[in-house]
């Protein structure tokens, strides 16, 4: 998945007796510094300010948030000119991945669309998660945007407009929110004169389907024309397994996917890898089966990809194990400890992962076949286990 980027800034640090000194650029700056240990650690908020950018610390989720100055090349590097982001266009009748357009007669922006790729995984805007459902995909595009104007322009989640449309002709409006390139976080900025950002939004489409369309307009209906994109061959295809091997495009998702052990997968709220399909004579009150049964011990590991701490216990997945025929075979209801027959049920923390098993009952000369994985309304994964 995404995690933030490190960012690298260049300044020198003069030491003196009373005090250590910050040099930006050249020129003194007033910036809180403390020296530990020989090293010196400066206030990041106000140096990213003097830099051009910003700097924003979640304590409660531990994150610190770096937007970078104009174009991203970090601190010490030449403030970006419009000529570095390439001569803008009028929108005509279709746009090009690549190039840049001028929008917005109001106040202008320059925009030019990077790349669109479809995905099935969750997309962090924030706070905030996009999945998409079972019979969903995600659309995602990314962009660039650059201040063409001599004061500052505010850039967010309504700032452009952006609109697909799949090939039903069913229109489907983007998010309404925008995601920082660098930080995952929210874009919502005031950009420099010159200044550049990148960022990304989504639409959630049918996960059937090319997506021909794509619409990038101001938010004003008489704000300046209406920039199009045909899409069709120009968006990041699925690869196995997620791809329908139905579809040669590579534009459709599966809703029930062929899964490997060992492999992590996106369901709703977390990242599952199957680690490994034991079987055992001892069940989960640590005595052995009765009658000849034994019982299949599938362990788990479990990242939390939400930007909150989230609950797991028994409940958090559907996972269900058939038999050759198709018959459905026992679940116990606990969801246990690694390495205990305790039950689990507990929070776990934004980013982080842990590692859990279920069991299932198998009768005396039946094999298990297929496990199925699935998180509310997400995509099945399904394993063979017959092996």
């Amino acid at each position: 998945m995404r995690h933030l980027v490190p960012l690298a800034l260049f300044f020198v640090v003069s030491v003196a007796v009373a005090a250590p000194l910050v040099i930006v650029n050249g020129e003194p700056a007033t910036i809180s510094v403390a020296e530990v240990d020989g090293k010196a650690f400066v206030d990041i908020v106000a140096l990213m300010q003097l830099l051009g950018g910003k700097a924003t610390y979640d304590a409660a989720a531990g994150k610190l948030y770096i937007n970078s100055t104009a174009g991203g090349e970090g601190g010490g590097a030449a403030p970006a000119t419009l000529a570095d982001f390439g001569t803008p266009q009028l929108p005509g009748e279709t746009g090009e991945i690549g190039q840049v357009y001028k929008l917005r007669n109001g106040s202008p922006l320059l925009f030019r669309l990077n790349s669109a790729e479809y995905s099935v995984e969750q997309l962090r805007f924030g706070s905030g998660l996009v999945t998409p459902k079972a019979a969903e995909k995600l659309l995602v595009l990314h962009f660039s945007v650059q201040n063409p104007q001599n004061v500052e322009l505010l850039f967010r989640f309504d700032s452009l407009k952006f609109t697909v449309v799949d090939e039903m002709n069913v229109n489907h409006e983007a998010e309404t929110r925008v995601g920082d390139e660098q930080t995952m976080g929210d874009l919502n900025m005031r950009l420099k004169p010159a200044q550049r950002i990148e960022g990304y939004v989504c639409a959630v489409v049918p996960a059937k389907g090319v997506i021909p369309k794509l619409m990038v307009m101001p938010p004003g209906a008489d704000d300046g024309p209406i920039l199009r994109y045909d899409l069709r061959d120009r968006v990041t295809a699925f690869a196995a397994p997620i791809a329908d091997p139905a579809d040669p495009s590579g534009a459709t998702a599966l809703e029930r996917v062929p899964a490997q052990v060992g492999t992590p997968y996106a369901l709703r709220y977390y990242d599952v890898t199957v680690e490994k399909c034991e079987t055992t004579t001892t069940g989960p009150n640590g005595a052995a089966g009765p009658n000849g049964e034994t019982y299949l011990v599938i362990t788990m590991l479990c990242r939390n990809e939400t930007a909150i701490d989230m609950t797991l216990r028994f409940d958090s997945f559907v996972t269900t194990l058939t038999d050759a025929d198709g018959v459905q075979l026992k679940r116990h209801n606990d969801l246990l400890a690694a390495t205990s027959n305790t039950s689990f049920n507990q929070r776990v923390a934004s980013g982080s992962e842990t590692r859990v098993r279920c069991f299932f009952t198998v009768p005396k000369d039946v094999k298990p076949k297929t496990l199925a994985i699935k998180e509310a309304d997400s995509r099945t994964y399904e394993y063979d286990v017959s092996q």
